[in-house]
């Protein structure tokens, strides 16, 4: 009769972990859902004209339900930022890791990081060129951390560069990524690629642009 007992439990635990399983499947589908949408509604009415009940109503939930996922909209961006950040970071990593030589390695990570702003969505894109005074307050801090830990990853390359002696190596990486990001405002589809333009502004960099004194045309 014990042994039965037992099997039963057994039986019964197997039969709640396979509910609880797809109980929390089905809550990280929702979730995911969410995040989505939120950003396709946050990139074409902007965060202050996009309310939970808007999110709420395409994503085919109650609005009531929204709050379970996320207490507040500041959240729901900062999930949606924190995708963004930490798809960017897995490639700017990947292609620093693909390299070996100090100028190869750098290439690659201007690469990565300006095919991946050019080609990512307007809500990820803000997580980069929106000043960090302008973030809600309440999600500050981490998208700060989200945005140093990335920094660190050119960080890392450039310690490695042969700079010049009186080269500042933080103004460099502060002066790089800035030029990168900055072409979010005026590149053009029909242009250089992305890639392109990333080598030749590294380059440009690289080389400097003083070169010798002409004389004047008559």
């Amino acid at each position: 009769m014990g042994k039965t007992s037992t099997a039963a439990e057994r039986g019964r635990t197997r039969a709640a972990a396979s509910v609880d399983g797809a109980v929390t499947a089905k809550g990280a589908e929702a979730r995911q859902r969410i995040i989505s949408v939120a950003e396709g509604l946050f990139s074409r009415q902007g965060f202050d004209g996009t309310s939970m009940r808007h999110i709420a109503a395409e994503a085919n939930m109650q609005a009531a339900s929204m709050y379970y996922y996320f207490p507040s909209k500041e959240e729901l961006l900062w999930a949606v930022w924190e995708n963004g950040g930490l798809e960017l970071l897995a490639r700017a990593r990947t292609a620093a890791a693909g390299k070996k030589a100090p100028w190869a390695r750098m290439e690659a990570l201007c690469v990565a990081h300006i095919t991946g702003l050019l080609d990512w969505r307007k809500a990820n894109q803000l997580l980069f060129v929106m000043p960090p005074w302008q973030y809600p307050e309440s999600i500050r801090d981490r998208v700060i951390a989200l945005r140093d830990e990335y920094e660190q990853v050119f960080a890392g390359v450039i310690d490695e560069l042969p700079l010049h002696a009186n080269v500042d190596r933080h103004r460099f990486r502060l002066a790089l990524i800035g030029a990168l990001s900055w072409s979010l405002y005026w590149y053009r589809p029909d242009g250089d690629p992305p890639a392109t333009i990333a080598r030749q502004m590294l380059a440009l960099m690289r080389q400097g642009v003083d070169g010798p004194v002409r004389a004047a045309c008559p």
